[in-house]
């Protein structure tokens, strides 16, 4: 996926899963007893490491990235006889991924959810002042910490990423930025603010 994915705290620091407030938010709203997570890009020290997790319930992280303790590289990797998920979270990565990919991967995780699922996006947010400073920050980092094969970002915006999760499927489709750092008083507010939605089936 390339520079900074799976945990790099140049980037990562602003995420809701680096939040002990924001992880306990995310799984009151989400979690009952004997749920299955599904952290995408995550890694044993995130959201996995923060949550007090109900009864019974499990985390699994997908990451390519070396060192990270994910239990699969992918979500293809992940045996179509594994149970399904009750919550998938993707924090911090559709910016690696163009659109056609990501709508895919959308497609994938909302097949392997059972119930009433959700799959949860937080993301860098690239609107307004702040947003447009990251979005030039990175690609200068990612073009001086790979100089020969700089990582490729690709910025999309709330409404983009809600229309995508339309397009692979959800059915409900919720702006969840109240649980984000920056919305749940953090402080001092890391920056760059992120956004969140949630689509579920």
């Amino acid at each position: 996926m390339g520079v900074g994915f799976g945990g790099n705290p140049v980037f990562n620091r602003a995420s809701p899963s680096s939040h002990d407030r924001c992880v306990a938010a995310i799984v009151t709203a989400y979690l009952r007893p004997e749920a299955r997570v599904l952290d995408i890009g995550g890694t044993a020290d995130g959201f996995k490491s923060h949550a007090v997790l109900p009864r019974g319930c499990e985390v699994v992280v997908a990451n390519p990235e070396a060192g990270v303790e994910a239990d699969y590289r992918f979500v293809s990797d992940i045996p179509r006889t594994v149970p399904g998920f009750d919550l998938a979270m993707l924090f911090g990565v559709i910016m690696y991924l163009e659109r056609g990919p990501l709508v895919s991967l959308m497609r994938d995780v909302r097949q392997r959810l059972r119930g009433h699922g959700t799959l949860l996006i937080a993301e860098p947010d690239p609107e307004g002042v702040v947003g447009r400073v990251e979005v030039a920050a990175k690609t200068v980092y990612a073009a001086i910490r790979s100089l020969w094969d700089p990582t490729k970002f690709t910025f999309h915006t709330r409404g983009e990423t809600m229309q995508m999760l339309r397009e692979a499927g959800f059915v409900v489709i919720r702006d969840r930025t109240e649980l984000t750092p920056n919305r749940m008083g953090v402080f001092p507010p890391p920056m760059p603010p992120y956004f969140m939605v949630a689509g579920s089936i």
